[in-house]
């Protein structure tokens, strides 16, 4: 017999759509190997109100001529992420979003 898991919203609580949550991001970001990229991103995450808490740039592949780009921002809104996102996509210099995680505070 499945174990089934019960669970309740304390009353006065309510559940808030997705796009309201509030949490920090990582970013893995595979990026073509030229000067103005990484600001490119930044631009990107600054339009849409995301601040940088850090970022690491792994060494470039000289063959494929890209990067690696990590970034961990402070607090952002999932919707204002998701819009950065889209447009990190469309950028030329933007290969493949590798990872993107929401981090929680414990």
């Amino acid at each position: 017999m499945p174990l089934r898991v019960r669970w309740w919203l304390e009353p006065g609580k309510s559940i808030k759509p997705m796009a309201e949550l509030e949490t920090r991001y990582y970013l893995r970001l595979n990026v073509a190997d030229r000067p103005g990229v990484l600001a490119q991103v930044a631009k990107v995450l600054g339009d849409h109100l995301i601040s940088i808490s850090s970022v690491i740039q792994k060494a470039a592949d000289s063959v494929a001529q890209t990067a690696e780009i990590v970034i961990m921002t402070h607090p952002a809104r999932e919707a204002e992420m998701q819009q950065a996102l889209n447009e990190l996509e469309h950028l030329a210099s933007v290969k493949e979003i590798g990872n993107f995680i929401r981090v929680e505070n414990m």
